[in-house]
């Protein structure tokens, strides 16, 4: 069994990411759920972005040259943000089906930082995505909009 057998419920959290990303438009991206809260809907999208970039494919990978930046200048539209949130998770789940769960166990050095399990690093990728998933479903519901259903098997 490989990382990508092991974690297929992701793909599950990545499709319903996808929906919700999808019933957003490019003015929506500005929203933020309140006035003190550290991120609108496209800083959430960014950060997803982000995470998954750094986690796997700075860290894990060490196929870029530095934990990149949440850019929000070039990722300011839906249809932008789609893009490379696509282009990105394709690459981890072409990395994860080459990762055997035998290195779950492998220690990681993380630039300066720590030196964690690669199966940590893939389950708090995981869980953030899901997180940040989250706080996406309740923009949509402050936005007045419906949020996709996700209790559902397949």
């Amino acid at each position: 069994m490989n990382a990508a057998e092991y974690f297929d419920h992701w793909a599950k959290v990545w499709r319903d990411l996808q929906l919700a990303v999808a019933m957003l438009h490019d003015e929506h991206l500005e929203f933020r759920p309140a006035e003190r809260y550290s991120r609108t809907v496209g800083d959430i999208l960014r950060h997803i972005i982000n995470v998954e970039q750094g986690w796997i494919h700075y860290v894990v990978r060490r196929s870029l040259k530095s934990w990149p930046e949440e850019n929000a200048s070039q990722l300011n539209t839906v249809r932008a943000i789609q893009t490379e949130l696509t282009r990105t998770h394709k690459e981890t789940e072409e990395y994860l089906s080459t990762v055997p769960m035998d290195d779950f166990n492998r220690i990681v050095q993380v630039p300066g930082d720590g030196t964690p399990k690669l199966g940590w690093i893939l389950w708090h990728v995981l869980e953030q995505e899901i997180h940040h998933r989250g706080e996406l479903f309740l923009c949509l519901s402050l936005l007045g909009m419906e949020r996709p259903k996700i209790d559902r098997p397949g």
